[in-house]
């Protein structure tokens, strides 16, 4: 799963699409990641004790162990990914510029240790720089062109929590959370997270497009619908 910094939850201060929070990313945690794979390697018996001298009648301590990188699975190597990632993000908003460069946020995928740089309009220096900064930190790094300036997609999300859950169109639905991007990462828009107060009588998938229509036709920018909780790293 990947770690979003555009998120928030409803009635919370909304951070900008540039610095975030997510993402815990989480935000995040993001559920479920890889279990670790790895099994401890079994001492062989037929081995004479660790620090015993033959003959010698005297025992030794034992030896030191050398440290070992953590298993590729393990929960330790997905947050030493997610710190990789943070930092980049983090170099990415103290860029001069950056608010104004066409930069909207970086989608975050700790589970394999790679970002995906959404970017409004034309490649440009700034771009350049983020790709090769990633290039050098050797984290591998995709790009997203997005319809949406990032002071629109801020704009819609204020819209959005504005209107409190259980009033207006969200009179029948509990919004949990509101971002720019859900776990669809090709989804180009805001998504709402959340669930139906009551069952609705036309079937959760009809009343999900009415929602996103009424939505979208409110802020300007599309909207998905989606259920539950998202939690970030």
């Amino acid at each position: 799963m990947r770690s979003r910094d555009c998120w928030a939850e409803t009635g919370a201060t909304i951070p900008s699409t540039a610095t975030r929070q997510a993402d815990r990313r989480s935000d995040m945690t993001f559920d479920g990641y890889a279990h670790s794979s790895a099994h401890p390697e079994q001492a062989n018996p037929d081995e004479s004790s660790a620090g015993m001298k033959s003959g010698s009648g005297s025992v030794s301590g034992p030896a030191a162990e050398e440290p070992q990188p953590a298993a590729p699975g393990s929960e330790e190597a997905l947050w030493y990914r997610q710190g990789l990632l943070s930092d980049l993000r983090d170099w990415i908003a103290a860029q001069p510029g950056i608010t104004t460069s066409g930069y909207v946020t970086s989608v975050n995928d700790p589970e394999n240790g790679s970002t995906v740089l959404v970017w409004h309009g034309p490649a440009n220096r700034m771009r350049q720089r983020i790709v090769d900064e990633a290039r050098r930190r050797h984290i591998p790094l995709s790009i997203q062109q997005s319809e949406y300036r990032p002071a629109a997609l801020e704009r819609a999300v204020e819209q959005l929590i504005a209107i409190g859950s259980g009033t207006g169109v969200f009179q029948n639905f509990m919004v949990s959370s509101i971002g720019t991007f859900g776990l669809d990462p090709a989804f180009d828009g805001v998504t709402v997270y959340g669930d139906y107060i009551d069952p609705p009588a036309e079937g959760i998938p009809a009343a999900d497009s009415a929602l996103a229509r009424a939505l979208t036709a409110r802020t300007g920018v599309a909207v998905a619908i989606e259920h539950g909780r998202i939690e970030l790293l």
